[in-house]
């Protein structure tokens, strides 16, 4: 087996595709093809099936694909280990994180982080909790930043950085801004909220389900910044991650505490067990853990700080 095979053979996985393979990969469809066909003839067995939704993989194929995962992100590794010790201060840390985790916790740290190794390059890359989890398991991003799921793949070390409660977000004037004593009295409510394809938003839903509540969702967005507009302009009220409130938001919404229900978020950091960090992702994860709650390690069962304690929110 060639490198160059696999290459081919897990972007065709990737993409769902030999055309939009060979688009990432700067190659022809043809070659792309053929590098499949070669794999399949060393190994003498079939490793795709097409039908008119794309390709999909076989019991074979399965095989084959764990191995380039781990043949490849080796190479990267390597990659990395070699430039680092070229030029330690010149590297390259690649970080995945959330938008609104990007607005709210990183700038700080990066700022230190920058101060610290003005040479080197960070790459942050926006995604949703699940994606980040699939880029850091492939080798793809040497950390990530994610609102914890009820369970994390076993190859990856884990520590929660912070604990960050929601709150209820009004509009001006609506009826509900005298106070809320229990989940209940939002039922029915229009609201404005998340996307369903996002760890918060499963969050918030367990917590109403929960409760026997169902809100009236009018509108939802993947972007925390739209749901909060939205909400000041008296389409709904919305429940919002604490972290993402802002001195701005409490002048143009009517925040007040959740009534119990809903758990908060465990905004966690993330890494692959069996690689070892290098310097920048060692010196970024260091930072991460002193803005929080003090020197990185195994998640344990003791939380992490509250918002508000250490990243300057109210």
């Amino acid at each position: 087996m060639e490198l160059r095979q696999l290459e081919s053979f897990r972007e065709v996985v990737r993409q769902g595709s030999f055309t939009a393979a060979a688009r990432q990969l700067h190659m022809t469809q043809p070659a792309v093809s053929l590098h499949i066909k070669s794999l399949e003839s060393e190994l003498k067995a079939r490793l795709l099936e097409r039908d008119g939704r794309g390709v999909r993989l076989t019991e074979a194929g399965k095989l084959v694909l764990e191995a380039a995962e781990t043949a490849l992100g080796s190479l990267v590794e390597v990659a990395r280990r070699v430039r680092e010790s070229l030029a330690p201060e010149r590297g390259r840390v690649v970080l995945a994180c959330g938008d609104t985790l990007a607005l709210h916790l990183l700038p700080p740290v990066l700022g230190r982080f920058r101060q610290q190794h003005p040479l080197a390059e960070v790459a942050v890359q926006n995604h949703g909790s699940r994606v980040i989890l699939d880029l850091v398991l492939k080798r793809e991003a040497d950390l990530g930043i994610v609102t914890r799921p009820p369970f994390l793949d076993p190859a990856l070390w884990a520590r929660t950085l912070l604990i960050d409660p929601f709150v209820l977000a009004l509009p001006p004037g609506h009826p509900l801004a005298k106070g809320v004593s229990a989940l209940h009295d939002l039922d029915g409510q229009p609201a404005v909220l998340l996307a369903r394809t996002t760890e918060t938003r499963g969050l918030i839903e367990r917590g109403l389900e929960a409760a026997g509540t169902r809100l009236a969702v009018a509108l939802e967005s993947l972007n925390l910044e739209v749901v909060k507009a939205y909400v000041a302009s008296g389409l709904g009220l919305s429940i919002l991650p604490e972290m993402a409130v802002t001195p701005a938001d409490r002048r143009s919404l009517t925040i007040l505490p959740l009534p119990a229900g809903i758990a908060p978020r465990r905004i966690t950091v993330v890494r692959r067990k069996d690689r070892v960090p290098g310097l920048l992702a060692s010196a970024l994860l260091t930072l991460l853990a002193h803005q929080f709650r003090g020197p990185a390690g195994e998640d344990g069962p003791e939380t992490g700080a509250r918002v508000g304690a250490r990243t300057g929110n109210p």
